[in-house]
């Protein structure tokens, strides 16, 4: 049966593993179909691609993308080529947009009397920086205790060197990836922080847009796998899975680690894996 982990970031994104070592990870824990969705950006698709051919592994390149600003909305596109102009671009600037926030918080964190080697932390991030490198740095330099409390004191929403996102509505991700033959899946909803009552009409809306699945197995979403199971099905939208691995810490998920309690794991792996090709 095909075993699938459809989520996990790289060190082109916020994760600390290289494609070739989520491959290895993904062959150790017995996963046969995998996918690499960095966020906002596609540069660890090409290495990923190879390490996936060279250990015999079936690949459905991807990405999430950031959207709804402060909302928190991402949107996991299957499918994606890596070297598409119109979605290279548009990645190029989401890529400066994330500097110009990183640099911002990074003042704001140094008025606060926390010093980071920006510069250096940038030299050593991917191509997608982000939060949780600041909050690498942070607990590095003394100035928090664990990522946790980094977030929670310092950079997280609300915090005093938190800076909101540049805005993004989630039907013109979804729009884009369809428009470039991508699979657009809504990822993780029990992270979507909005009450049943204006998350499941939005999820019509992005379905009107061209949503194709929803990321029913996800850590986040294990208390309402079934509910999300059933309403995937009942709407006709392909029923997806992953851990959201980063490394291995908590506060995400291990390779493989949704699999056991999806029963459906393999018709609903090659179905996406399907969808994908196309």
């Amino acid at each position: 049966m095909m075993r699938p982990d459809l989520h996990m970031h790289s060190t082109a994104s916020d994760g600390t593993c290289t494609p070739s070592e989520l491959a290895r990870l993904v062959q150790r824990a017995d996963v046969t179909l995998f996918a690499v969705t960095d966020h906002d950006t596609m540069k660890g698709l090409p290495e990923a691609i190879g390490a996936a051919y060279d250990r015999g592994l079936a690949f459905i390149p991807g990405v999430e993308i950031s959207t709804e600003g402060d909302e928190e909305v991402h949107i996991l596109g299957y499918g994606v080529q890596h070297d598409d102009p119109v979605l290279t671009a548009f990645f190029d600037q989401m890529a400066q947009e994330r500097i110009d926030r990183f640099r911002t918080m990074g003042q704001r964190l140094l008025d606060l009397g926390c010093d980071l080697p920006l510069d250096e932390i940038m030299a050593g991030a991917g191509a997608s920086i982000g939060r949780p490198h600041l909050a690498r740095a942070l607990v590095k330099a003394g100035y928090a205790r664990d990522l946790q409390d980094a977030f929670q004191r310092l950079i997280g929403k609300g915090c005093p060197a938190y800076v909101p996102r540049a805005p993004l509505a989630a039907s013109k991700a979804i729009s884009l990836l369809r428009e470039r033959g991508a699979v657009p899946v809504a990822a993780h909803p029990c992270l979507i922080h909005w009450p049943m009552e204006k998350l499941l009409p939005m999820l019509k809306v992005w379905q009107d847009a061209g949503m194709q699945g929803i990321e029913v197995y996800h850590p986040a979403n294990k208390d309402m796998y079934s509910f999300w199971d059933r309403y995937a099905r009942d709407h006709r939208l392909l029923v997806t899975g992953g851990s959201d691995y980063h490394d291995g810490t908590p506060g995400h998920g291990l390779i493989g680690e949704t699999i056991p309690a999806w029963r459906t794991a393999g018709e609903d792996g090659w179905a996406l894996y399907q969808a994908a090709r196309k």
